[in-house]
């Protein structure tokens, strides 16, 4: 499950920094990484946060994060799955291949994000589910 749901991470946070730079592009003014970074850590932990709740919410038990475990493995794929989904939407959407440089920064935005994604979710949602 933890690559589904890695899966799923890396999508969200790939459309949180496009969000944010769609913001930044809306204003119209301001400082691009300060608009952007934001809103793109909000829409990134806000949407995985959703995502959680749903699956918890339609009781659909076998797809739930169940442990700390699982939940670390799902931030662990989330950086295995950004440049999957990344390389080719950027090739297609731009015409040539990105550069390593926006893989990095990818990761770079992702590791701070994962880390409080994980600390919300150990703290609120795991012991929740743990008392079930």
């Amino acid at each position: 499950m933890a690559l589904l749901h890695g899966f799923v991470l890396a999508s969200i946070q790939l459309f949180s920094i496009l969000s944010g730079f769609g913001v930044h592009t809306l204003l119209g003014f301001g400082n691009q990484i300060a608009i952007q970074l934001p809103v793109a850590v909000l829409v990134s932990v806000g949407g995985f946060s959703v995502w959680v709740w749903l699956l918890d919410r339609a009781n659909l038990n076998r797809l739930n994060l169940r442990s700390r475990q699982g939940l670390i493995s799902t931030l662990l794929a989330s950086f295995l799955w950004a440049p999957d989904i990344f390389i080719p939407l950027h090739y297609f959407t731009q015409g040539y291949l990105t550069s390593i440089g926006n893989v990095l920064a990818i990761w770079a935005f992702q590791l701070p994000v994962n880390i409080i994604i994980y600390f919300l979710l150990a703290k609120v949602y795991l012991p929740k589910i743990q008392k079930v």
